[in-house]
């Protein structure tokens, strides 16, 4: 559990950027540095796996699907139901309640699926698996996640000061503390790559996707209460908010890469 030592956010979450995250860095280094050294490996181990099933049983896959919605029918459904009834007319409880009456069943999930998957998402989902694949290849290579572990380590310990304590508010305090670490430590080249990366993929998707998910999103909207409006509206404009401070710091700063 995580110790509170003054006042939590709006978020109800305290964490001190020296304290419990800048410890956490060394796990995470941990993690990625082996990922890096198994996962490919790892991945064709699992891939030659799957393809000998599929071999000795052409029903593989139709047969884990069923035993998939079996298992989930007698173990979880009746909590998950609990669960969203308990919650009421809150924002989760609602999206939880039209999640199971939209999805009842693995077929209604495959005609979902089937439904939005047209020729060009597959393309582009291709794409973007490529893509990702390279950049993390390239991330490994590269030796990044020992030198992004050195820079969130100095960064958190920085920001681990003066008014700046609580992880879940950036703006204000801990902006500024950043601003000033930033004023004097270049962010890695190799996170900027993954950074820049980022916003063309999200460029991307708005200017191809962004009237499908404005179709969702008022779908999603048609099926929550004035309460659960509300809710997502307030959680929507917190985001964006300190998004935007975090943007400021970003671009102010922005490192010379080639």
């Amino acid at each position: 559990a995580v110790e509170s030592t003054q006042s939590t956010g709006s978020s109800g979450i305290n964490a001190e950027y020296g304290g419990h995250i800048a410890k956490d860095v060394k796990n995470i280094e941990s993690l990625g540095n082996q990922a890096c050294a198994e996962a490919p490996a790892c991945f064709q181990q699992v891939k030659a796996a799957m393809e000998d099933c599929m071999a000795r049983n052409a029903n593989f896959v139709q047969d884990t699907i069923d035993a998939a919605e079996t298992a989930y029918k007698e173990n979880f459904e009746a909590q998950v139901a609990e669960w969203a009834n308990s919650k009421g007319d809150s924002l989760l409880g609602a999206l939880a309640s039209m999640a199971m009456d939209r999805f009842s069943s693995a077929d209604d999930i495959q005609a979902f699926i089937n439904e939005h998957l047209t020729d060009d998402v597959v393309a582009d989902a291709k794409a973007a698996a490529g893509e990702a694949q390279a950049l993390a290849q390239q991330w490994c290579e590269e030796g990044c996640t020992s030198t992004t572990a050195r820079f969130l380590e100095g960064i958190f310990k920085h920001m681990n000061g003066g008014a700046c304590r609580d992880a879940s508010e950036f703006c204000g305090a801990c902006q500024n503390r950043a601003a000033s670490y930033f004023a004097r430590n270049q962010l890695p080249c190799c996170i900027e790559r993954v950074v820049q990366k980022g916003i063309e993929a999200y460029e991307y998707v708005i200017e191809n996707y962004e009237a499908t998910l404005n179709e969702y999103a008022s779908a999603v909207g048609s099926g929550l209460s004035a309460d659960g409006i509300a809710q997502a509206t307030a959680i929507k404009d917190a985001v964006v908010a300190e998004f935007q401070c975090v943007q400021a710091v970003y671009s102010a700063n922005q490192p010379g890469c080639a």
